[in-house]
Formats: C-alpha cells, sequence, structure tokens
C-alpha cells in the first residue's frame, strides 16, 4: 500500500465525520508474525482512529490500530470485484463509502465510521 493511500485515508475520515478522528504515526509498528512454527518480527504503518471528544462509557474502546497489511488484503480483494474501485485506489482517492468499507472489515465490524450518505444508517438507528 502506498503511503499517499494510508494519508488520504485519514483524510477521508477527519474531514466528513465528527465522531472520529484518524492519525497515521510517523514510526512504523512492529509486531509478531508467526510463519511456520516460529515467531518472525515484522512492521507496519498503522491508522490509527481515536473516538474523539469524551467517550461514553470508560469500558468501551476509544482507539483502533489498523494495520496497513490487513488494509492491504482487503484492498486487493475489493478490487478484484470492482475495477472502479481498484481505479480510485490506484489514483488514491478513496470515496468515504470505500473508506468505511475497508475499515469495518479490517477490523472485522468492531468500527462503524458511519461516514457515507447511505440509507443503511436510517435503518439501523444511531447507537451502533
Amino acid at each position: 500500500m502506498k503511503p499517499e493511500l494510508l494519508y488520504s485515508i485519514a483524510d477521508v475520515i477527519n474531514t466528513n465525520g465528527d465522531t472520529y478522528r484518524a492519525v497515521v504515526p510517523y514510526a512504523k509498528h512492529d509486531y509478531m508474525v508467526q510463519e511456520g512454527s516460529r515467531l518472525v518480527r515484522s512492521s507496519c504503518y498503522v491508522l490509527r482512529v481515536m473516538l474523539s471528544g469524551k467517550p461514553k462509557n470508560h469500558v468501551r474502546r476509544a482507539v483502533w490500530n489498523i494495520y496497513e497489511g490487513d488494509m492491504d488484503k482487503i484492498i486487493q480483494k475489493m478490487s478484484r470485484r470492482d475495477k472502479a474501485f481498484a481505479e480510485r485506489m490506484s489514483s488514491c482517492k478513496p470515496s468515504p463509502r470505500d473508506v468505511e468499507w475497508i475499515v469495518r472489515r479490517a477490523t472485522l465490524k468492531s468500527l462503524t465510521l458511519k461516514i457515507s450518505n447511505s440509507s443503511y444508517y436510517l435503518y439501523v438507528g444511531s447507537d451502533r
């Protein structure tokens, strides 16, 4: 994944939503990956999405780290199905709906940004 795409995803989150804000730290995030029977150190950039303002409940999460590798896998899968999506990702101009899908799938549906104008949110409501 290009760093420009990661920064443009953060910009889309920051401009279209007021509930969450996104930051891309300068340093790469280190983590361990299992390859066969051993652990190997790996590093990649992280998209850090934070709940802006005061959290309603201190038990719930307020910060999500979304790894570049996870988002890259999802972008590759979605690009195979949708050529227009692939062109937007290659030109680093994602739409709010694209960003919402990527973040939702990368966090295993634990984070829903609600930044796109979809009629789905009229039926679901704003509590989740």
